[in-house]
Order: C-alpha cells, then sequence, then structure tokens
C-alpha cells in the first residue's frame, strides 16, 4: 500500500516481469533470493541482517515508502559500501535522507505493464547492475564517513545455510 497517495502497488508485478527475467537471461551468474521466500523457522531478521551483509547486489524498491523496506535499506547501506540499486515509480516523494541517491526512477505501473515498459524498465536496470559491478560507493554512509570499513560476517559462524541474494555463482 502506497500511504502517501492512498493507492495499492503490486511490486511482485515489478518482480515477476522485470528483475526475475533479467537476471535469468542477461545476469545468470547472480542467484536471485528475495527475502520472503526464504523459507524455515528461525527469526527472519537474522536471516534477513545477514543476507544483506552478504549480497553482491541488492535491488530495493521503494514505491510505496514501506517503512521496513527503507530500514532494510538504511541496514544495508550501513553494511555494505557499494552494489545496492533503489527503484521508485517517478510518481510521489523521494525521502530527504536519499534524496542525493542514483534512483532508477520508472514511470506508475498502473494495472499491469505493458512490452515496452518492460523493456525500458529491463534496460535500465541493466545498465545499473552492469554500473554497481564497478564497485562505486554509493552508500551515503561510506560516502560521508570515508575510512570506515565494512564489518565481516565469518560465514562458518552464520546463522544461515544459503546463498546471499544476488551473489555470483
Amino acid at each position: 500500500m502506497d500511504y502517501e497517495n492512498n493507492r495499492m502497488v503490486d511490486l511482485d508485478r515489478i518482480y515477476k516481469s522485470v528483475i526475475k527475467p533479467l537476471f535469468k537471461d542477461e545476469f545468470e551468474n547472480y542467484e536471485l533470493i528475495r527475502a520472503d521466500e526464504i523459507a524455515g523457522s528461525a527469526i527472519i531478521d537474522v536471516d534477513m541482517y545477514s543476507l544483506l551483509m552478504q549480497a553482491d547486489l541488492v535491488i530495493a524498491d521503494i514505491t510505496t515508502l514501506n517503512p521496513n523496506a527503507l530500514y532494510e535499506l538504511g541496514i544495508r547501506h550501513a553494511l555494505k559500501p557499494f552494489s545496492t540499486i533503489i527503484m521508485k515509480e517517478k510518481t510521489g516523494k523521494i525521502p530527504f535522507d536519499l534524496d542525493h541517491s542514483r534512483f532508477l526512477l520508472y514511470k506508475e505501473i498502473g494495472e499491469y505493464l505493458d512490452e515496452i515498459e518492460i523493456k525500458d524498465i529491463k534496460e535500465s536496470l541493466g545498465n545499473f547492475v552492469k554500473s554497481s559491478e564497478c564497485s562505486k560507493i554509493d552508500s551515503p554512509f561510506y560516502t560521508f564517513l570515508p575510512g570506515i570499513k565494512p564489518p565481516h560476517l565469518d560465514v562458518m559462524t552464520s546463522k544461515i545455510n544459503t546463498t546471499s541474494p544476488l551473489v555470483k555463482k
């Protein structure tokens, strides 16, 4: 739910029509994992934080300005200096603390995505992915506090038994 504009937004449409096919067809060296698709009985926060730290790439769609998604984006920015892509529909505001960041902006998706819209968003996202592989700092935390070293998680002590979202194979 986009509470700012009081409308329902189906972000699964972007995931299923754009993100999944793009990574299947063009970036097969990544394994695509969504936090809500992880099965298990452990506390979800443990898996989420571990995945946010270990992932080679994270894509965050903040169209609805969901507080949980924004919090997780902040965690990612604190854990990893680069390889975070922020997506959002062009409508609505960008939060002040993120308005200096690069965004993949796409037009409002409405009831469905047509082939032209899918192609345009895929092309833009593909360019963002290629750019993110250059390891340029995109985290405000690491931009404004240079010299800070990212934390390291010893995989052997990690509580999850899965690879990271969008981790290179």
